[in-house]
């Protein structure tokens, strides 16, 4: 049972390397890598259950989930959004003369523009060493945590895939999502945690409350909620931001 936190932090990492690697060799997998990154979400939220249940915590083990979560929550948003940009970001090279024109005979679509994607992975690392490093974040994020900002960026790409929303396909849009996505990462933001404190509504309001709204969301919209809940979480987080604080001060 020791080993059950670390077993469960690997397959984490483990799904996390297979949504990357099918992303990658095929779109068409994409039913299958949404999977996976659940998979992921479940194994992450239960290795830290499984640590305080067994008292195995520990700081081998937290290095070991930011490892993890580096690949399932940094390396596969940036893929994600890499993949996104691709489709509208052309970058046209000359052979003859080695420079960047704009498109005709002779040129070569290279779409360097695209890789403005790993931005979200680049940040990512940086959201996970803070997180390591500050002990205030077990009570509520500095930041977007890295597993929401990834669902934010999945459901991003299911919508673009699945409906006819033409500002999802718009390069500029994209690439404001990604500047905007990397920022929200390690801003000094406080960002309430999702863990109650027991079962009443007095002292669990705020929790609550963004429960009943992404029910509600969930009935109304579906899938096309997913995006609308991260940024009700976000807006919610920064209206309550004394609550939130004070609540993370008297837990200390």
């Amino acid at each position: 049972m020791r080993h059950l936190p670390n077993i469960l932090t690997l397959s984490n990492l483990f799904c996390g390397c297979l949504a990357c690697i099918l992303l990658v060799k095929n779109g068409e997998y994409l039913p299958l890598v949404i999977i996976l990154i659940c998979f992921s979400l479940i194994f992450d939220f239960f290795d830290g259950f499984a640590a305080r249940l067994t008292k195995t915590g520990g700081e081998f083990g937290k290095q070991l989930d930011s490892l993890a979560d580096m690949v399932t929550f940094g390396l596969f948003p940036g893929i994600v959004m890499v993949s996104m940009l691709g489709e509208f970001a052309p970058c046209y090279l000359s052979l003859a003369r080695g420079n960047f024109l704009i498109p005709g005979e002779g040129m070569v679509d290279i779409n360097i523009l695209k890789y403005s994607g790993l931005l979200i992975t680049l940040f990512s690392a940086l959201r996970l060493a803070k997180f390591n490093i500050d002990e205030e974040q077990g009570y509520y994020f500095k930041g977007l945590p890295t597993p929401a900002n990834t669902i934010f960026i999945l459901s991003l790409l299911y919508i673009q895939k699945n409906y006819t929303f033409d500002f999802l396909n718009n390069f500029w849009v994209l690439l404001a999502v990604t500047l905007i996505s990397s920022y929200l990462l390690v801003a000094n933001v406080p960002l309430f945690s999702l863990k109650f404190q027991n079962f009443k509504w007095k002292d669990n309001s705020l929790v609550f409350s963004f429960l009943l709204i992404c029910i509600v969301l969930f009935i109304v919209l579906k899938v096309i909620a997913i995006p609308l809940i991260i940024i009700v979480y976000i807006i919610l987080s920064i209206i309550f931001r004394k609550k939130i604080i004070s609540d993370g001060t008297e837990t200390t």
